[in-house]
């Protein structure tokens, strides 16, 4: 009779798991090494796989040009994006709803050889040119592109941002410092670049559309079992980032 009693626990405890497990549909663009479309790595798909183990979800993942990725979203094509700081993205027609923070954004200056100063406040880069990715907002140096104190050089990609670099086509980038890692680490011609000061830092979350907010309990609890365990920061170690 026990033994009846423990397997139909069993059983339900199953089904329940499985009745309030979700395939979540994500969002994202080719961003090594935070989501690498090529073999369906970086760091943002190692987190969502362990997160998928911890709460049974699957997470299916596509890949959009970045432009397109705001507008599947705000049409409901998209349940969650990952790496999201909501100061980003208040702006917009359907700003989310979030998980709590697991990881950060720093944005970092990175000099060609020999062109590198110190770097306090966005004033002292008064009468520069800095080269950024085009379509990305940045909040803090908006009036002085804006009085034109400071000029802005769009690359379309990180990629092409660091090649312009690399080419003598810029002094300075303003790039994020896990991509500047990696790709310092991958590209030995890079190996000279100088990481400068940092320009702005901001704690990422999981955005989720408003029709999934059922999600997050289980996601906010995952994700701080991660943390404590070290679990996100060899994630990010694996990639040669450090948070």
């Amino acid at each position: 009779m026990k033994k009846l009693v423990y397997a139909a626990a069993c059983v339900l405890a199953v089904w329940l798991s499985q009745a309030q497990a979700d395939t979540v549909k994500v969002g994202f663009y080719n961003y090594p090494p935070m989501m690498i479309e090529k073999g369906q790595s970086g760091i943002y798909q190692d987190i969502l796989d362990e997160l998928g183990k911890a709460t049974g979800h699957q997470f299916q993942v596509t890949y959009f040009p970045y432009p397109r990725l705001a507008r599947q979203f705000d049409i409901g094509e998209i349940d969650l994006e990952p790496g999201v700081f909501p100061g980003w993205v208040k702006q917009q027609k359907v700003p989310g709803v979030f998980s709590v923070p697991f990881g950060k954004v720093v944005d970092v200056l990175v000099f060609a050889p020999g062109k590198q100063f110190p770097v306090t406040t966005p004033r002292d880069l008064s009468g520069k040119t800095l080269g950024l990715v085009r379509g990305y907002s940045y909040p803090d140096l908006r009036e002085m592109f804006g009085n034109g104190t400071l000029h802005r050089a769009d690359a379309l990609n990180e990629t092409q941002l660091l090649a312009m670099l690399a080419g003598g086509r810029m002094d300075q980038i303003l790039i994020n410092k896990a991509v500047a890692q990696y790709t310092i680490r991958d590209v030995p011609k890079y190996s000279e670049f100088v990481l400068g000061d940092v320009l702005g830092s901001f704690d990422v979350s999981m955005r989720v559309h408003p029709s999934k907010k059922a999600l997050l309990p289980k996601l906010d609890e995952a994700i701080v079992a991660m943390k404590r365990s070290g679990a996100i920061t060899r994630i990010y170690a694996k990639y040669g980032v450090s948070l």
